[in-house]
């Protein structure tokens, strides 16, 4: 009887060693995930804040596009206005 129980607290002794070092193991395993996917996040958002700043530069240049493209039209309407008037003078 005495052995019975001798060779079950060993046993039960030697699974709670192995549940805690498997705990051990896993707690260093989650660490290393976790560390990952926190690089991951700050990678994504260095993307985002690079991708912001292209969206501001696009928009940026689509203002300025504008401005030169009405700019431009004018110019060449006064210009053609002007030929006109050179070619077909008033009499």
């Amino acid at each position: 009887m005495t052995n019975t129980l001798i060779l079950i607290s060993v046993l039960f002794l030697g699974i709670i060693i192995y549940l805690l070092n498997k705990i051990q193991a896993d707690r260093l395993k989650y660490r290393s995930n976790m560390k990952v996917l926190q690089e991951f996040v700050a990678h994504l958002n260095d993307e985002q804040k690079i991708q912001n700043n292209q969206i501001l530069l696009s928009a940026e240049f689509k203002k300025k596009l504008s401005i030169i493209n009405a700019t431009l039209s004018k110019d060449i309407y006064e210009l053609s206005y002007t030929m006109f008037e050179d070619s077909y003078p008033r009499k």
